[in-house]
């Protein structure tokens, strides 16, 4: 350090020159470049201050915005990143806690609430008789699959053992359209059926019967109406009616219009019908007096008429031998006698013609179709005199 007053050099320590005892003051190292920039600032300061009122308004200049502790939109100047690291972890950590205890109580929950289990744990409840048990494992079983069968059908034989007989009727319905020759489902809907005392559909259930065996289910049930052996309608013959049921319940019919539950006549033969119109009503009783409904059919028999056999020549006298022809309709057969009698029975068989007896004969003859259906008859006087 020099001296201010003579320039001599002062050791470090000393407060006076020891060369002309002038009191040392301190002077900074001076650096150019500093005084200038400590300038600009000033100069900057005074230009500022002179434009704050160079309109003779005062212009106040924005101060910087400092965010306080409940500023959300800012982060202070002097936050400590280490500290703000610790707090992202604790969320972290945070966050990572409440997903693991998540998934220990859901991932069990949704396994103990699968299909299969749930439909495991209802069999198991049912095989117990725990019907009411088992009944909520279906229900839960069909909120997840409601269009299975065994879910379904379960649900139809759970209401039916807790006596809600209306919801076990619905679910067995929709059981059987998904199964209709499902045996076991028919047995349960009579049963169900039974409990509600509705008997017509029970009826209704037997007509959908697919086969017999699921038909004979209804055999204690339902008093099953006869069957007849030919549909109504028009015959050319005559119709041997028969009638009857699938068990050993009696029958009673009438041909004369009349109710057969009170004026009925007891089957025992095949019916005749013969040529015109014959209603035939029928009607079965089981071993409880119960009458099944009454059934009847109506029957029209035409008989095929049958024109009077043509023969040439007709009868006359000849002199001379001659040949009998008998014209036969296709599908029928011709019968002759010489002596008058019917040929019906016992006439002889029209093959080829045939000739005319000496004497004076009576020649009868008769057409016969497949069915038994005859001709009036042709009886005619042939004299042969050689």
């Amino acid at each position: 350090m020099k001296c201010k007053n003579c320039g001599a050099e002062i050791e470090s320590g000393y407060v006076y020159c020891p060369s002309c005892g002038e009191s040392i003051q301190l002077v900074p190292n001076y650096n150019v470049l500093e005084e200038e920039l400590l300038f600009k600032v000033v100069e900057d300061k005074d230009k500022q201050k002179d434009d704050r009122f160079a309109t003779g308004v005062y212009k106040p200049v924005a101060k910087p915005q400092t965010t306080t502790k409940n500023d959300k939109n800012h982060v202070t100047c002097d936050s400590n990143p280490i500290i703000r690291n610790k707090d992202f972890l604790k969320k972290i950590v945070a966050f990572l806690i409440i997903v693991i205890f998540g998934m220990m109580v859901i991932i069990p929950y949704f396994g103990s609430h699968s299909y299969d289990t749930l439909m495991n744990k209802a069999v198991e409840a049912e095989a117990n008789e725990q019907y009411a048990k088992a009944l909520g494992f279906y229900e839960d079983a069909y909120d997840i699959d409601n269009s299975s069968f065994e879910v379904i059908y379960g649900l139809g034989r759970m209401y039916y053992q807790v006596k809600e007989y209306d919801k076990a009727e619905e679910f067995l319905s929709l059981a059987l359209e998904i199964e209709p020759k499902n045996k076991n489902i028919y047995s349960a809907l009579i049963e169900c059926y039974k409990k509600l005392d509705d008997s017509e559909s029970i009826h209704v259930l037997y007509e959908s019967a697919p086969n017999d065996d699921i038909a004979a289910l209804f055999n204690d049930i339902v008093t099953v109406a006869p069957e007849f052996s030919e549909p109504g309608g028009e015959y050319e013959d005559m119709v041997m009616l028969e009638l009857s049921v699938s068990n050993d319940n009696q029958i009673f019919y009438t041909t004369n219009g009349k109710n057969p539950t009170t004026s009925g006549k007891l089957f025992t033969k095949p019916i005749k019908l013969t040529e015109g119109t014959t209603e035939v009503k029928a009607v079965a009783l089981n071993s409880k007096g119960e009458y099944s409904d009454v059934v009847s059919e109506v029957y029209t028999i035409k008989a095929i008429t049958l024109s009077m056999p043509i023969v040439t020549p007709e009868p006359a006298t000849f002199n001379e031998q001659v040949s009998i022809s008998i014209a036969v309709p296709m599908g029928c057969e011709a019968y002759y006698s010489w002596d008058g009698t019917n040929p019906v029975d016992g006439g002889i068989r029209y093959t080829d013609p045939f000739p005319v007896l000496n004497g004076a004969s009576v020649l009868t003859v008769v057409i016969k179709d497949s069915k038994g259906n005859v001709s009036p008859l042709f009886r005619g006087e042939y004299i042969y005199t050689p």
